[in-house]
């Protein structure tokens, strides 16, 4: 009998495109984040080496001359896929050069930030943040925000006693926790928003805490884990379930509700949601974690 981690692995398979990549439905255009995914998922419950090999050809090729990855082979313009392509590449000793382009860019990538004392004050003061803290932005030139924060921080964490990384890995850790929600865990970005509290979400909280973990692990909170656990069940979807289970597995804990609700989601077909993104993310769930 086939198991959900085959009939998962079986699926990536044959919807991986002709380029070697994976878009975020069957047929549709290779992209770096479902294409790094699906690589991360297949090196984690032992999946095919040609189907793996062919995948980081694709991610090798799309990678611009800045160092960087766009949203796909085609976008010229680098942004927070890179984090991904660097997660992916790095198990990999062959890619040094292009990881080691990859952490520059991810270290070198401009923001907005804001300095003046003056304002400085109003934003701690209205909105309870403190905005001269960097995270990492969505794209160049943006605001940081706590998804592609959290992903470069897990993409740079091999790397955290490099004296060149070591501090910026410590500011951006320091911008999470500015922007933990006030009964714990994380959404987009602030916590408050006019005056009024903002909830946290599944998987902003998952990614915070799956970097934190690798980085961090005293700086997680009780009620971090508490509101992840209640959001995982208040959400449901395949991706909420998955990555909260994958922060979880990081912390040493399980949520066995929530890997029963995951295995049910699964399609005849071996996927999720008809979506190979969600589908790699829910396999390195089941095999027990990002490798």
């Amino acid at each position: 009998m086939t198991t959900p981690i085959e009939a998962a692995q079986g699926y990536l398979t044959r919807v991986q495109n002709a380029d070697g990549g994976w878009g975020y439905a069957a047929g549709h255009a290779s992209t770096v984040e479902a294409t790094a995914a699906a690589v991360l998922a297949l090196t984690a419950s032992g999946g095919p080496a040609d189907v793996q090999q062919r995948a980081i050809a694709w991610l090798r090729a799309a990678q611009h001359r800045d160092g960087g990855w766009g949203l796909a082979a085609d976008d010229a313009e680098s942004g927070w896929h890179t984090a991904w392509a660097v997660l992916a590449l790095a198990r990999r000793a062959d890619d040094e050069a292009a990881v080691r382009r990859g952490v520059a860019w991810l270290l070198g990538v401009g923001l907005v930030r804001i300095e003046k004392p003056e304002d400085v004050r109003w934003a701690k003061a209205t909105l309870g943040i403190d905005p001269a803290l960097r995270g990492w932005p969505w794209l160049p030139g943006q605001a940081g925000w706590v998804e592609p924060t959290a992903l470069a921080l897990l993409a740079l964490a091999t790397w955290v006693a490099a004296p060149e990384i070591g501090p910026r890995l410590d500011e951006g850790l320091r911008y999470l926790r500015d922007r933990r929600c006030y009964g714990g865990g994380w959404n987009l970005g602030s916590p408050v928003m006019f005056s009024q509290a903002l909830p946290p979400r599944a998987i902003p909280t998952a990614w915070v805490l799956l970097a934190m973990s690798r980085l961090a692990s005293a700086a997680i909170r009780d009620e971090d884990v508490q509101a992840l656990l209640g959001e995982m069940a208040a959400d449901g979807s395949a991706a909420a379930l998955a990555w909260g289970l994958l922060a979880l597995h990081a912390l040493g804990l399980d949520d066995q509700a929530a890997t029963d609700r995951l295995a049910a989601c699964q399609s005849a077909d071996g996927g999720w949601d008809a979506n190979p993104y969600h589908t790699a993310a829910a396999l390195m769930a089941l095999a027990g974690g990002l490798p």
